[in-house]
């Protein structure tokens, strides 16, 4: 999408146990991520559709209905104009475990001695309305460090919005935040949210994990922290160098981990690790053992 150009946005709403096979064709048939938040009990699923044509979209439109998803009607939304679709979707401020303050950018900073992450979403995954997403947060916040840790770094895999990533630096994780999200819009959204928490100067995001994991072994870093809202294919792929490049004592978050998935990836997670089970994705919170 070139600057400057609407998004054109397909969206659909399903029960939450079928948008898993609803997101899945939605992605091959259009060829673009697609963004699944839960409102009111329902997943809506939204995909950019501005490189297809009427025809393709009336189509992709009566395959939607006959897969049994309820298609609503097509959204174009100026660049200047994100505000006011997230706010008709009803995304607005809320706390996660009573602690951290999560703040749409087109509202208020509440005065709180609490962290406030300031977010706007625009078309990446990652509101803290989902399951996985919540649960990370969770998890980050039940967790965080007493103090802030001066020489840990983080890595957020799939950042998406950015918000996990984010969450960990304002909670005191480490210095410096890693990013890494294949995703061009997902990049420009991070960056857009780093800045927007003035976090900007302590991160580095980019799309090739593997050039930032050959810097970190020349420079034997290590991470404090490594974030994976993802999916339980690429978690697979990606566990073995994650967990090598966990400082000891160093945690490793994963979510986006469906019922199918969990036996399989606890088989490849390293003791100890909890599991914690919600509906339909799972998530593993794991601490690398010290010596």
């Amino acid at each position: 999408m070139n600057a400057g150009q609407p998004t054109i946005l397909f969206r659909l709403t399903t029960d939450p146990r079928e948008a898993n096979f609803l997101s899945g064709w939605l992605e091959k048939s259009t060829g673009q991520r697609v963004v699944e938040e839960i409102f009111d009990g329902r997943s809506v699923l939204s995909v950019s559709v501005g490189h297809m044509d009427g025809l393709k979209r009336a189509l992709l439109a009566e395959a939607g209905r006959s897969l049994g998803g309820t298609v609503l009607p097509e959204e174009v939304i100026a660049e200047t104009d994100w505000d006011s679709f997230w706010k008709k979707q009803g995304f607005s401020r809320f706390t996660v475990n009573r602690w951290m303050h999560v703040v749409p950018e087109w509202e208020d900073i509440p005065v709180v001695q609490e962290p406030v992450l300031r977010l706007h979403p625009h078309l990446a995954f990652g509101t803290g309305l989902h399951e996985t997403t919540g649960q990370c947060l969770s998890l980050l916040v039940e967790h965080r460090p007493v103090g802030k840790n001066p020489k840990s770094a983080i890595l957020d895999f799939g950042s998406g919005t950015g918000i996990l990533g984010i969450a960990a630096l304002k909670l005191g994780y480490g210095k410096m935040l890693y990013a890494v999200d294949d995703d061009p819009l997902a990049v420009d959204s991070t960056v857009n949210n780093l800045r927007l928490n003035g976090l900007d100067g302590a991160s580095v995001v980019g799309s090739d994990f593997c050039e930032i994991a050959r810097e970190f072994l020349k420079k034997r870093n290590r991470f404090g922290v490594v974030l994976a809202n993802v999916t339980g294919n690429v978690i697979v792929r990606f566990l073995p160098e994650w967990h090598g490049l966990l400082e000891p004592g160093g945690i490793l978050i994963l979510s986006g981990i469906s019922t199918r998935e969990l036996g399989r990836i606890e088989s490849f997670c390293p003791p100890p690790f909890s599991v914690y089970r919600r509906k339909r994705f799972h998530t593993i919170f794991l601490r690398k053992a010290s010596c």
